[in-house]
């Protein structure tokens, strides 16, 4: 039997209730413009690889097809499917409900499976043996995963395809992440996480035989597979959120880093850039996490400027721990921030 574990009392940046709450206020017209504009985008995409595919225009409808796959990967849990799985979104609890278990399928995410790993993610934020999610370890990224991100990314394809093969045939021990296992033996989720598996793979697979049939084959590259393709811009993105950073602190602002980034690249990112002031008030939705940077600035490190200087920090900090293991960042703080809290143990 598991020993049970206190919860980690975190630090949050003081803010009125009044203001919270308007904060908080979550919008389906919002999550509408949002959801359906990225749908568009998606669509847009297909209908303009069977466009060129048809009219055997084979270097543009290679582009399009790279470029859909750049796009595709912010529709997952990077993203798309990562909002949703708080249910901030939207006012309507169905409409939350219809979009994310839409982008869930058209990314291979179990949504059974990512909302309570998610949460205890929220819960024990990169807690060495605690938060399962996201491991903290000194980064070692090589020359082969850079060329797979911007190819075929075969660890990412393994880390979804692996669990949920698993899971078709009902082994619900098998894990996305590191969590042994996630449900115990027992809980009525594990028969749901693998009846979702299965309705992910044979859904997919019932899509494949559809473009086999009608000879789109280009649409199994982008749609079946297309999530697994030139990863970069969302790879980066997931890195920055913790890469580098000092686990155990109960200080988000220790443990997680905000990024300003461009209106395009925030658009699909779902503004989590903002990822230290999600991280404190996780029940604000995307697009008022600006207001709630803004608001508590005072209080937080200040933010890298940019996507690629975020990156290029990262991997500065990956140089200095491959001299020593043990060396994590810890954020400058302005004068007027209350000092972080001290690392757990």
């Amino acid at each position: 039997m598991k020993e049970k574990q206190d919860p980690i009392k975190w630090y949050r940046t003081p803010i009125l209730k009044s203001t919270l709450k308007e904060l908080t206020r979550r919008s389906s017209w919002r999550g509408l413009v949002q959801s359906v504009s990225i749908l568009l985008i998606y669509g847009g995409f297909v209908f303009l690889c069977v466009y060129f595919f048809t009219r055997r225009m084979w270097f543009p409808m290679a582009g399009v097809c790279y470029a859909h796959s750049l796009f595709h990967n912010f529709v997952g849990m990077e993203a798309s499917v990562h909002e949703l799985t708080h249910g901030t979104p939207f006012k309507s609890k169905w409409l939350n409900e219809i979009f994310f278990h839409l982008f869930c399928f058209l990314t291979w995410n179990n949504g059974i499976h990512f909302r309570p790993s998610h949460m205890k993610h929220h819960q024990l934020t990169v807690h060495k043996g605690r938060d399962k999610e996201v491991v903290l370890e000194p980064l070692n990224y090589t020359w082969l995963d850079f060329i797979s991100w911007f190819t075929f990314d075969v660890k990412h394809f393994a880390m979804y395809m692996f669990p949920t093969v698993a899971h078709v045939f009902g082994n619900a021990d098998a894990d996305f992440f590191h969590w042994d296992p996630l449900f115990p033996e027992g809980d009525k989720r594990r028969k749901q996480m693998c009846n979702y598996a299965r309705f992910l793979f044979f859904g997919h697979l019932i899509l494949a035989g559809i473009f086999i049939y009608f000879g789109l084959w280009p649409l199994i590259i982008i749609v079946t597979f297309g999530y697994y393709i030139a990863t970069f811009p969302s790879r980066g993105c997931v890195i920055l959120q913790h890469g580098g950073l000092c686990p155990n602190f109960p200080d988000w602002r220790v443990s997680c880093r905000t990024v300003i980034m461009g209106p395009v690249l925030g658009y699909f990112y779902w503004h989590m850039n903002y990822h230290l002031e999600h991280h404190m008030y996780a029940a604000v939705p995307f697009f008022n996490l600006r207001k709630l940077h803004k608001l508590i600035a005072h209080d937080t490190p200040e933010p890298l400027k940019g996507f690629w200087a975020g990156l290029k920090e990262v991997f500065a900090i990956q140089r200095k721990q491959k001299a020593d293991s043990a060396y994590c960042q810890v954020p400058e703080f302005p004068d007027s921030a209350a000092p972080p809290e001290k690392a757990s143990y």
